[in-house]
């Protein structure tokens, strides 16, 4: 009678393992996740960076996956960083084939042991979400990745392209449940990482700040309940709406900039701005990337980071050397 009764309880167990489905996730039902702060299976503990010096001003960089986990590329960038004022790297940390963070603590380490803030750039949906709704495996991806960021020693995490697609997908979405599923995934994430006091950052559309509402999910508003940081991609080029704008990057920087600080309450803005040669209507690519320069200045933000997606960075980072031989008092910020 035991027998029967131990392979009728064996049958039940593969029965119930076979009906497992993953579940999805919404505005409504994503929840906090009070998971203990080490990843399954690391010993090492957690740091609690009490002590660890933020910049009082951000004046990054971007760098690929490939150049933060090279110690070689990291060293040559953090040389060149030193010797322009630079003091922040925001660095891809996720490869396509693995759920955690790809660069080594040494990598990070290295970082501040020369000056230099890391900061982890998690891509969460590459070409804005799309496909409703989101299973809960996914999420649970990004926050693992996110997680073994700050196990590696990473101080902040930035997390990008978290929105909606730029379209008519999801059309059964109201505009409140994008921007609360946007909060609820952020929160996820405060809770998942609290035991490592650790700054989180949001990018956001240019022209999120202009505007009051819009179909991506991003709201100045609603991201400020969350976030640390929120980081506006003040890029000129791409407000294709407003000519003036686009040909003018100081003001367009300098007015984006503004309007974010001006909507929140918590969070710090800290602007991306323009390091590459796209439209620049006759401006001197030099001139233009110092024009923007003067406006995260002058808008009294947080800071801001340089973007260039091929890292070509020999005349941005000669225009910051530049910048602040002529403002030696802003270096010091």
């Amino acid at each position: 009678m035991k027998k029967v009764l131990i392979i009728l309880s064996a049958v039940v167990v593969l029965f119930a393992a076979s009906t497992i489905t993953i579940n999805y996730i919404n505005a409504e039902n994503i929840k906090t996740d009070n998971t203990s702060t080490l990843i399954k299976g690391s010993t090492k503990p957690v740091s609690s960076n009490q002590n660890y010096k933020f910049p009082e001003f951000y004046r990054g960089i971007y760098l690929t996956v490939t150049s933060a986990n090279s110690m070689t590329k990291l060293k040559e960038f953090a040389e060149r960083a030193k010797a322009s004022n630079i003091n922040t790297f925001v660095l891809d940390v996720q490869s396509s084939k693995f759920a955690k963070c790809i660069v080594p603590a040494e990598n990070v380490q290295f970082c501040k042991d020369n000056g230099i803030h890391p900061i982890a750039r998690i891509v969460i949906f590459p070409d804005g979400l799309k496909n409703w709704p989101v299973s809960e495996e996914y999420i649970k991806e990004k926050l693992d990745i996110a997680e073994s960021a700050c196990v590696n020693g990473f101080t902040e995490i930035q997390f990008d392209y978290i929105r909606f697609n730029d379209s008519n997908a999801n059309k059964s979405l109201k505009i409140k449940q994008r921007y609360e599923f946007i909060e609820n995934f952020i929160s996820s994430a405060r809770s998942r990482l609290k035991g490592y006091n650790v700054r989180i950052g949001a990018d956001i559309f240019g022209r999120i700040p202009l505007w009051e509402d819009d179909i991506i999910g991003q709201k100045m508003e609603s991201l400020d309940k969350v976030a640390d940081i929120i980081c506006p991609m003040a890029y000129p080029s791409h407000y294709t709406w407003s000519k003036k704008m686009m040909k003018d990057p100081y003001s367009t920087v300098l007015v984006t900039s503004q309007k974010a600080k001006a909507r929140v309450k918590n969070a710090q803005i800290v602007s991306w701005i323009q390091a590459f040669k796209m439209k620049l209507y006759d401006i001197p690519y030099d001139k233009y990337i110092n024009d923007q320069l003067r406006a995260a200045h002058d808008a009294g933000i947080k800071g801001y980071f340089l973007w260039n997606a091929r890292q070509d960075y020999d005349v941005p980072l000669q225009v910051v050397r530049n910048f602040y031989a002529k403002n030696s008092a802003l270096a010091k910020k």
